[in-house]
């Protein structure tokens, strides 16, 4: 089995460092988004499905927060089309709804994580970091070696060789925590 160049003790920065969040709720939104700051985390915020999608689009995020309830349409469809957009980004629901239909569905359309609120510090933080790699290691574990590689380097000298679906991807150096964007060309 192949072994992970990120192992438990690595932080989730490390394998995501943009986070879209999807509430209407700006308080909730706010709060998130200043706790992620806090730890080094980027945050965007979204306050229903078409910004959320826009942004997932365009400003690519590494993990995505999500409410279910949000104007317009369903949490769940923005999931389910996050999901066909690019599945190897973790997307997580975060919501008030406590029902094990509500779970049901959201594994259906694709979650990879349901956080009930009121909303734990420590649990988001945690449950970010183990969903991040959880998900990285789903899609490049067990890669076969001689698929593609992109080769690039941080200005601190650390190398770096991901996969072609992190074109354009934002991640952390874990040397000297430097955001990198992973280049889109071989």
């Amino acid at each position: 089995m192949a072994t992970s160049q990120f192992n438990s003790s690595t932080s989730g920065a490390t394998i995501a460092h943009r986070i879209l969040i999807v509430d209407d709720d700006p308080d909730t939104a706010n709060s998130i988004k200043t706790l992620l700051h806090k730890h080094g985390y980027e945050g965007i915020v979204a306050k229903d499905g078409g910004q959320a999608h826009s942004s997932f689009v365009m400003r690519k995020p590494d993990f995505v927060l999500l409410d279910i309830i949000l104007p317009g349409e369903s949490g769940f469809e923005v999931c389910e089309r996050m999901k066909q957009t690019d599945e190897t980004i973790p997307v997580v629901f975060v919501t008030a709804i406590d029902m094990e239909d509500a779970r049901n569905l959201a594994t259906r359309v694709g979650a990879d994580g349901y956080i009930t609120k009121p909303i734990r510090d420590e649990e988001l933080l945690s449950q970010i970091t183990e969903i991040s790699l959880r998900v990285w290691e789903r899609f490049h574990l067990d890669q076969p070696k001689e698929e593609h590689r992109i080769r690039f380097s941080c200005r601190c000298g650390k190398r770096f060789k991901v996969s072609p679906v992190h074109k354009g991807r934002t991640l952390t150096c874990p040397d000297c925590g430097e955001p990198l964007i992973v280049p889109r060309h071989d």
